[in-house]
């Protein structure tokens, strides 16, 4: 077990809740609908979003609501020496594909993955040298508890990064936008995921969530300082980025 793991740590604490519930369900057509209803996109922003943690030699680093483990694999396709990462994520269905990922690509001892809410996180303080969470903060069940726990368990002078959906700021993009992702979208991944409500529930959960400075706020309010984001593919996605005071 990692040294950053706390030992006391038990999964029967993780309590199941209707979001943990919807996210076991999907994770068989997970990652092909990500795919799928991102037209292959989903794979340059996990790309971009690994840029910001660098550099990645010889670190150890935290990916938050790991999913089926596609960043934490990115992270170890680009460590030029052997990186540590350790994944966590609240669906044990989704942990239980990202591991089978892990073994397929021989990554067992770079990668490890448990289970854990952003919340709560398992793990001990100033024990990472960087956390990035893609597309998972949306879905933390108290946004500022979630991002004052990976302050909690950066090391100074780590660094967050955070990748999630926003909205263009074109008027007619978003209009567009707005119109597929609030129509198209959740009809596709009822059809494809076999489930009545996850689809419907990520344009909602992408309209409550915090974009650009509001983000940053959050950032700030929880200790991070020279907090940044840009705007990818036409503000459809943002990267938010923020370090722990050294």
């Amino acid at each position: 077990m990692p040294s950053q793991i706390k030992q006391s740590f038990d999964i029967s604490q993780s309590k199941a809740n209707p979001i943990q519930d919807m996210f076991n369900a999907v994770a068989p057509r997970y990652d092909f609908l990500n795919g799928l209803l991102s037209a292959g996109i989903d794979k340059y922003w996990r790309k971009i979003a690994v840029n910001e943690l660098e550099p990645l030699s010889k670190g150890v680093f935290l990916d938050v609501a790991t999913g089926t483990a596609d960043i934490a694999l990115e992270i170890s396709s680009r460590a030029p020496s052997p990186a540590r990462i350790v994944g966590v994520d609240f669906s044990t269905t989704m942990l239980e594909l990202g591991k089978d990922k892990v073994k397929a690509k021989n990554k067992q001892a770079e990668i490890q993955l448990f289970p854990g809410a952003a919340e709560h996180l398992p793990l001990k303080d100033d024990s990472f040298d960087g956390a990035i969470s893609a597309f998972g903060a949306r879905n933390f069940a108290n946004l500022n508890q979630g991002i004052s726990e990976i302050h909690r368990v950066l090391k100074p002078g780590g660094k967050i990064v955070i990748l999630d959906f926003s909205f263009p700021q074109n008027g007619f993009l978003q209009w567009l936008y707005r119109l597929y992702f609030g129509n198209i979208l959740p009809i596709m991944g009822r059809w494809i995921s076999g489930h009545k409500n996850a689809y419907s529930y990520l344009p909602d959960s992408v309209e409550g969530f915090p974009k650009g400075e509001d983000f940053t706020s959050i950032l700030i309010e929880n200790g991070f300082e020279s907090t940044s984001f840009r705007m990818l593919t036409f503000g459809i996605t943002s990267v938010y980025v923020g370090l722990k005071h050294a």
